[in-house]
């Protein structure tokens, strides 16, 4: 049964690499081109306006895209699917057709105390908010339902058609900041047709399929979990604010543009696997119990060593040569934030893992908890000392906070499920990203910059990790096997698409 579980886990997280694969490409594309015709300063307003945009976001689908997780299996057990999807699709359209009528008036009664260049990007930031975030809430339905393939697919064209609009409206209309914001709307507005079709597959999108007993026992599992969201906003977003207040927007654009690729490089391989991972545990916890849910737990744990500690230490031994070959001079400094802010993003990822015990057990109230330290944690120490020390402070405390967010999840967690942490194969994984990173160092340490020797940096790499990692013992027999199968599938998919 833990194996089959396992295999089905390890489909799905392929099926989703796409969705973080294409967005890290698209970025190799997107950061060269608009840190070179971007300035720092707009780039900075631009930030600022998308980390608002994800407090209202926070505020208006947090309970929904929670619920709709949470409540699938629950709902499908009692063929009320329908149901299930009348009441999540309109409780997303009222929620946020509210929050975005508050932004507005909020901005239409503050206006004279908002900057010129600011103001003109907020219309397209709401736009932005209110199509995107939509889309977000019909992807985790499609994602509750373990339909991977529909996610990913969907996921992939909102990224490809909006990052073409952006670079258009960018390159070729000269728009700016506020160009990637409507390239970001014309994006999800394409693709919307397709998911809501996706959607009504499962049950109907009519709103007499909305119940309010469904929507209560939304606003009771999810509304505590609105402020661990605003929380999680404070912890990833609020230092962009610290730093624009007591420093310059410049350092904001600098900052956000290394913070971004660190996050996007490590997402690339956590968020496939902790997407996954969820229906996958409520799913193994509603039909076969605890137990084989903490054993599933616990080789999810090993999995994500595996594929994230390598990357982390890759892109700390590669951060200067990334950044020199991939930014525009202004913001090449910022190189060291990249490993800093990829570690936090791990850290983030053990967080989703090591909380499954208050997930299952619907205690969101400790998850609520938890966030709220960590992100006042990182307040009071943006606080301190970015006023002092510049970005470089912002990226040491994201880190922290992080840290303590995951020490947290681990502790209060412990009374619900157990969180067995493999430390053994822990650390054969990391005495093979050592020799990794010392390889990458001792042969590349010295060298210039450019695109062959980034390139060269990630082959000898991966050859390095791949022969270590086997060498010490980390990865199993029936793994190896599996990842035989995989590559031979795809191999013979390849082929047959060829002829």
């Amino acid at each position: 049964m833990l194996k089959n579980i396992l295999r089905s886990a390890g489909s799905d997280t392929l099926k989703y690499f796409p969705v973080r694969l294409v967005p890290a490409l698209t970025s190799l594309v997107t950061v060269p081109v608009f840190t070179r015709l971007v300035d720092k300063t707009d780039y900075g307003n631009f930030y600022l306006i998308t980390s608002a945009t994800s407090l209202a976001a926070a505020i208006a689908t947090a309970w929904i895209t929670s619920s709709v997780v949470r409540f699938y299996w629950v709902y499908e057990g009692e063929g009320r699917l329908s149901n299930y999807v009348g009441t999540s699709v309109w409780s997303a359209i009222m929620s946020i057709g509210l929050v975005a009528a508050s932004l507005l008036t909020g901005v239409w009664l503050f206006q004279s105390s908002i900057s010129d260049d600011l103001l003109k990007l907020i219309p397209i930031g709401i736009a932005s908010l209110s199509i995107t975030y939509f889309g977000t809430v019909l992807l985790q339905m499609l994602r509750a339902a373990n339909r991977a393939s529909a996610y990913a697919t969907i996921s992939v064209g909102v990224t490809l058609l909006g990052t073409a609009a952006s670079v258009y409206f960018v390159a070729v209309s000269g728009l700016g900041a506020f160009g990637i914001l409507l390239g970001m709307v014309v994006g999800n507005a394409l693709m919307l047709p397709w998911t809501l079709r996706a959607i009504n597959r499962e049950g109907s999108i009519s709103p007499r399929g909305f119940r309010t007993d469904i929507a209560r026992q939304y606003l009771s599992f999810g509304l505590p979990l609105v402020p661990a969201a605003v929380s999680s906003w404070l912890l990833v977003l609020a230092d962009r604010y610290i730093i624009e207040f007591t420093r310059t927007t410049a350092e904001v654009g600098m900052y956000s543009v290394a913070y971004g690729l660190g996050e996007k490089i490590m997402q690339l391989v956590t968020l496939p696997l902790i997407i996954a991972m969820g229906p996958i545990m409520i799913q193994t916890f509603e039909k076969q119990g605890q137990l084989l849910a903490q054993q599933v737990q616990t080789q999810f744990t090993r999995y994500f060593a595996l594929i994230t500690f390598p990357l982390l230490f890759g892109l700390a031994s590669t951060s200067r040569h990334f950044m020199e070959v991939f930014t525009g001079p202004e913001y090449r400094d910022a190189f060291p934030i990249l490993a800093i802010i990829a570690a936090g993003s791990l850290s983030y990822g053990l967080v989703q893992i090591a909380g499954n015990g208050v997930a299952l057990h619907k205690k969101s109230m400790i998850t609520m908890t938890n966030t709220l330290a960590a992100g006042l944690f990182n307040i009071v120490t943006n606080l301190i000392f970015v006023p002092r020390y510049g970005y470089m402070a912002a990226a040491y405390t994201t880190l922290g906070s992080y840290l303590l967010l995951l020490a947290l999840t681990w502790l209060r967690s412990r009374q619900y499920m157990s969180w067995k942490i493999p430390w053994l194969d822990i650390a054969r994984i990391t005495l093979a990203c050592g020799t990794m990173w010392a390889a990458i160092a001792v042969v590349f340490g010295g060298r210039d910059a450019n695109l062959v020797v980034l390139l060269a940096e990630v082959g000898l790499g991966a050859i390095v990790y791949g022969v270590t990692v086997v060498l010490v013992g980390a990865i199993r027999r029936d793994e190896r096997a599996y990842a035989r199968e995989i590559v031979a599938r795809g191999w013979a998919r390849v082929s047959r698409r060829a002829q």
